[in-house]
């Protein structure tokens, strides 16, 4: 569990959390009925966001990562139109054109969308589109993606592929990559503002809501949130399972050592005339407990034995829970058993003093 967590951790999202804020915005149906006044409305709300002191960039997008997630079937043009039940799908979302720099996407080729862009998409024509590239492996395995049109469901729109970004895991770490496509197009009902900042500051959030409200006071922005948050939720049930396994192993460690000592102080307990006879004879105290330690390894040995064997025959129940690293993850394996063999001599220690410590002549006459 440890090491998936450390795997999870070092895989990453695909971009940096850190310096990004997010505040949700949905607009009242009643005074934003149509979509240019949308499209206005959140136009605005970036320029404003911009001049937010500490504010490097700013972007809306309407399926955020970590944070919702959209999809839609399409065709691809030039190809057959396959059965309704297999059409291709894929993740969406609609931003302004500076929502890659401001996350912080690499562009892999092509270009990015521009303002002429987003002029050109909300006047209802052929559009352009941007995958990422698990989009592009999924559906243009052998083919150059750029210039390919994607058809809507109902075929009355097409979309040219004009740029291809990087990666990154929209539902987190552990649901992997999804193939994605992005739309310039602020006609939104509802949408986030992500903004990147230089640092951390307290009166930032109160900054981003006063820029908002300075536009419409009557809209929703009460709550302005870190992306770290929305990781740190994603993260939260791996977190929690670590913490407990973690808990149980220690408990399972400590038992373990409690048995050797147990064992082992029976052992020795048991031997004390046998001990006392080969110390009356010349036996020194490193030859005790060199005998000691020879003869503790046998139930340490076994119970790796049936350690590792009862580990084999449930390991396949903690596949769900892992990532990266397999249930019978050798290296995992070798590690535990290590950690037992090096913790067995701390647990025979008070055994092994007792053992080297005892006087014959005390030991033959309680015998």
């Amino acid at each position: 569990m440890a090491r998936s967590f450390r795997e999870m951790i070092t895989t990453g999202i695909g971009f940096q959390t850190a310096h990004l804020h997010t505040v949700d915005i949905s607009l009242p149906e009643k005074r934003y009925t149509d979509d240019d006044a949308r499209s206005r409305f959140f136009r605005t709300v970036v320029d404003r966001a911009r001049t937010v002191p500490g504010v490097t960039a700013a972007a809306v997008i309407d399926n955020l990562p970590l944070h919702q997630i959209a999809d839609s079937n399409f065709y691809i043009a030039g190809r057959p139109a396959p059965p309704l039940q297999s059409l291709p799908i894929a993740d969406t979302a609609h931003s302004s054109p500076d929502y890659f720099a401001v996350i912080g996407l690499l562009l892999v080729a092509g270009r990015l969308f521009t303002d002429a862009d987003l002029a050109f998409t909300e006047k209802d024509q052929d559009a352009v589109v941007i995958v990422n590239q698990a989009f592009a492996r999924q559906f243009f395995a052998e083919e150059q993606p750029l210039g390919k049109r994607l058809l809507s469901p109902d075929k009355k729109h097409a979309s040219e592929i004009v740029g291809v970004v990087a990666d990154y895991r929209p539902m987190g770490v552990e649901n992997g990559v999804r193939p994605q496509m992005f739309w310039p197009d602020l006609r939104l009902r509802s949408a986030t503002l992500i903004v990147r900042t230089r640092a951390e500051s307290a009166s930032l959030a109160h900054s981003i809501q006063s820029a908002i409200w300075s536009i419409d006071k009557d809209v929703p922005a009460d709550k302005v949130l870190g992306m770290d948050f929305y990781l740190d939720e994603w993260q939260s049930q791996r977190k929690f399972n670590t913490l407990l396994m973690g808990i149980f192993a220690g408990l399972a460690l400590l038992l373990a050592m409690m048995g050797i000592y147990g064992v082992l102080s029976n052992l020795i307990a048991s031997r004390v005339r046998e001990i006392g006879i080969r110390m009356a004879i010349g036996a020194t105290s490193g030859q005790i407990a060199k005998l000691v330690l020879l003869q503790s390894r046998l139930p340490v040995a076994i119970g790796l034995v049936l350690g590792l064997t009862g580990t084999f025959a449930i390991s396949r129940f903690l596949e769900a829970l892992l990532y990266h690293v397999q249930a019978r993850d050798p290296v995992t394996l070798v590690l535990a058993v290590c950690t037992i063999l090096l913790i067995s001599p701390v647990a025979i220690y008070v055994p092994l003093r007792r053992a080297t410590s005892v006087d014959c002549i005390v030991a033959l006459r309680e015998e």
